[in-house]
């Protein structure tokens, strides 16, 4: 019986069961990257940040990080494609590097990948994939389209009554992505278009306060801010609300009227 008995311990010992048999075949010495995250989701025109970790047993030699859109290099990023950077140490042969990337308009709904190779100092290397989705921030569907203001109620009148003028309603808005203001007031002009002239425009980070400032045609250090809260924002419709000092006009205004202005996005 004995042959049988030493068969059986055999076979047991190389399937695991006594640790004798077992094998670890990983190398100590090789290259070891690893990310943060493996892939990240954005609005457009906002920083992605995440951390690099490696180990080098046999001393660092290079970080490569390669861009590709669309499973194609983009070749303006880096060299041809390619950026070397210079990680920091972080202990005995282990370094970190701090990545950082802003979320391009250009990019939303197309695939973007991040290729993190790490080389040691025998040539040996480790990799590491990142993906990047990238969807449209609230201000890149502003300066996206243009828009057509439908409507200015007033609010807080008793009862609410709609303020816009028939001349009002062929202008068109363009929010420009560098940050600049277009009006084009169509061919029922009001007769004070013009009098103002629209410089910048801004939205916050959460997307809840658009900002525009404007200064008179005739007085370039009158400048105006103006503050709106927004409710609505899609790619067919604004509405943003505003709180308005009309306490110079005497009763029944007061400092503190509220009016929502609608515009819907035109081709």
């Amino acid at each position: 019986m004995r042959p049988y008995f030493l068969l059986i311990t055999a076979i047991l010992s190389c399937l695991g069961f006594l640790p004798s048999c077992k094998k670890d075949n990983k190398d100590g010495s090789l290259p070891v990257i690893r990310l943060s995250t493996n892939s990240v989701t954005g609005k457009s025109e906002r920083q992605i940040q995440l951390t690099v970790d490696m180990t080098t047993p046999d001393g660092f030699k290079e970080l490569l990080i390669s861009k590709g859109i669309n499973l194609k290099t983009d070749s303006s990023y880096g060299t041809n494609g390619v950026l070397s950077v210079t990680p920091v140490s972080s202990g005995t042969n282990t370094y970190q590097y701090t990545f950082t990337y802003t979320l391009s308009p250009d990019e939303v709904d197309k695939l973007v990948g991040f290729n993190f190779k790490l080389v040691d100092s025998k040539g040996r290397s480790a990799e590491k994939d990142l993906t990047v989705n990238t969807t449209a921030s609230g201000a890149q569907i502003i300066f996206s389209r243009k828009w057509a203001l439908i409507s200015k109620l007033w609010q807080s009148a008793n009862p609410p009554s709609e303020t816009i003028e028939d001349c009002d309603k062929d202008n068109v808005w363009k929010w420009n992505r560098d940050s600049t203001i277009t009006i084009n007031y169509g061919a029922s002009a009001c007769t004070f278009d013009g009098f103002n002239v629209y410089d910048k425009w801004t939205l916050s980070e959460d997307e809840k306060t658009f900002t525009q400032t404007y200064h008179s045609l005739f007085d370039p250090s009158a400048i105006t801010v103006e503050t709106y809260t927004v409710t609505t924002l899609s790619n067919d419709k604004l509405v943003m609300t505003i709180t308005l000092d009309l306490s110079a006009f005497g009763p029944p205004y007061t400092n503190h009227e509220l009016f929502v202005y609608t515009y819907n996005s035109v081709p």
